[in-house]
């Protein structure tokens, strides 16, 4: 199977990549899940997929942190810049299908 014929196998990975480029930071796992449902009506199990696909492409990284005084470190996704290119190319490809034709 191609890359793209992955990516595109996991439902909600183009729409994983637009919102973390839309929102431009780090997000940690329930953000992100919270974001995907509001957004697309998407469910937990479509979003860690989605997650498990774009980090095995390359498109996102997955860091844990520790957020303040919280002694339990939280999961962070952010954009890699290969990850950016094919969000920026998945908001083209939108922008082109909201056109009307002519």
């Amino acid at each position: 199977m191609t890359l793209i014929g992955q990516l595109e196998e996991s439902q909600a990975s183009l729409r994983l990549l637009i919102t973390l480029y839309d929102i431009n930071r780090p997000l940690i796992q329930s953000e992100l899940t919270s974001e995907m449902k509001k957004r697309y009506n998407l469910g937990k199990y479509t979003v860690d997929t989605a997650v498990k696909t774009c980090i095995e492409l390359g498109l996102i990284n997955r860091e844990n942190k520790r957020m303040g005084n919280n002694p339990m470190p939280s999961l962070f996704h952010t954009l890699t810049s290969k990850g950016k290119k094919i969000a920026e190319k998945a908001l083209e490809m939108d922008n082109v299908l909201s056109q009307k034709i002519s």
